[in-house]
């Protein structure tokens, strides 16, 4: 799952590695470490109307899930 970074305080964020990755990049990451990082702020979700059809869960899917 795609997501793009918008904070960087240190190389690893909430466990997950982004060492060499700069504010604007691109990650291409595991459904749950996207997630992660968006709902701690330190990362936005791709755009929902991407080529490629995915999009990140809005909330309420995510409790509908668990």
């Amino acid at each position: 799952m795609k997501v793009r970074l918008v904070r960087k305080l240190a190389d690893c964020l909430d466990g997950i590695d982004v060492t060499g990755r700069e504010v604007g990049d691109w990650l291409d990451l595991a459904p749950a470490d996207a997630i992660l990082l968006v709902a701690e702020g330190w990362a936005a979700p791709e755009d929902s109307d991407a080529d490629d059809g995915r999009r990140m869960p809005r909330s309420d899917e995510l409790v509908r899930a668990s």
